[in-house]
């Protein structure tokens, strides 16, 4: 009895210890492997994933940054067209007034030219000038109409013209021209004088007769 317990308890334990031990040691060796092959397969996982989340977020983090310079660009340019029509139409506003500005000067300038001229033509009818010659004397009568008037005579017309009417007419003719024309009374005829140098001229308004009376210096 003491034998068989003896020995059944020696088969018993050293049996169950070598089963144990290499039981043990093949559990823990083959679940090692499985562990070591899932954990490798969740970081290539989790690597996949998070590779995918940065593009995806790299992707749409360029779409915003891209979409947000489209709209800054979109802003500028409306901008830039809103300040192009406001230079434009301060273009046009500036040259419209330049125009008028233009006009004006033209017309100052005009007004300049007319109040030069009426100036010049009243200095030289406050001071008119001799004939130089008698040739120009009778070419100014040739030209003047104060001969031309027809002569109206008598008590009983209603228009009196007559010698002195002719004489003031050519008198007020010349000094239109600039010209140095007087009256003078011959022979109870009103008539014109002038000089030219140093000679004095008659003249007969009527006919345009020029001759010559004398000197006015001796």
């Amino acid at each position: 009895m003491a034998q068989k317990r003896g020995s059944s308890k020696t088969l018993k334990r050293g049996g169950s210890k070598a089963q144990g031990r290499a039981g043990s040691k093949t559990l823990k060796r083959g679940g090692g492997k499985a562990q070591r092959r899932s954990s490798g397969m969740a970081l290539k996982v989790y690597t996949v994933i998070m590779s995918l989340v940065c593009i995806f977020a790299g992707i749409g983090i360029g779409w915003l940054t891209t979409r947000g310079n489209l709209e800054a660009a979109q802003i500028m340019g409306e901008s830039l067209k809103a300040e192009n029509a406001q230079y434009a139409s301060s273009l046009a506003e500036a040259t419209q007034q330049v125009i008028l500005a233009n006009i004006t000067i033209e017309t100052l300038e005009q007004k300049l030219a007319e109040s030069e001229k009426f100036g010049a033509s009243w200095w030289e009818r406050a001071h008119p000038k001799e004939f130089k010659s008698v040739d120009e004397l009778k070419a100014w009568l040739a030209q003047d109409a104060t001969n031309d008037t027809f002569y109206i005579f008598g008590d009983g017309c209603l228009l009196n013209y007559d010698c002195d009417d002719y004489a003031v007419a050519l008198v007020r003719n010349a000094l239109s021209d600039s010209y140095l024309v007087s009256l003078q009374v011959e022979d109870n005829h009103m008539i014109n004088s002038t000089i030219i140098g140093n000679k004095i001229y008659f003249i007969d308004p009527q006919t345009d007769k020029v001759w010559f009376w004398g000197y006015r210096d001796r």
